[in-house]
């Protein structure tokens, strides 16, 4: 079992790094806004209160718990996208990973949560259909979700390996 944890520690914690580095980088060279994962934190918070869509003219700044639940989540995500690889391919994968299973849950799964649920949770719509340059949306988020599937596999191999 320590294995198991191990793995989705490091190999979700890893990859969701990688993937908030390329979107630093996003940042600092094309200037593009990364997700503002204390908006995320207000959606969470609000589930309590049965808001399941964050209200689009509330500009308040987030507060700290709501950057902190934000935050978190991201993580837990990435955490959760590893475990799922290994409960889908077994505890053989954690010693010998390959990519076509990272690339199914890396970007495949993924992206199609962030385009069915967490879009229209945030207030963009149904595959960010509620947005301006809709397809660029989405062409950014299946670069973006390429940059975490192969985060996923250099810190899958980096485990395998130690």
């Amino acid at each position: 079992m320590n294995t198991f944890i191990g793995f989705s520690l490091v190999v979700g914690i890893g990859s969701t790094l990688v993937l908030d580095l390329w979107g630093l980088i996003l940042f600092r060279l094309k200037g593009m806004t990364p997700t503002d994962w204390g908006s995320v934190g207000r959606w969470l918070l609000g589930l309590r209160q049965g808001k399941w869509v964050v209200t689009q003219g509330d500009n308040r700044p987030p507060s700290v718990v709501e950057k902190v639940s934000g935050w978190s989540f991201h993580y837990l995500v990435g955490i959760a996208y590893a475990v799922i690889v290994v409960i889908g391919w077994g505890m053989p994968f954690i010693h010998t990973p390959t990519f076509p299973p990272l690339f199914l849950v890396g970007i495949v799964l993924s992206s199609i949560a962030g385009l069915t649920l967490f879009m229209p949770a945030m207030g963009a719509g149904f595959c960010g259909r509620k947005i301006p340059h809709q397809a660029k949306a989405i062409l950014m988020m299946l670069i973006a979700h390429t940059i975490f599937a192969l985060g996923q596999y250099g810190f899958a191999l980096l485990y395998a390996s130690t």
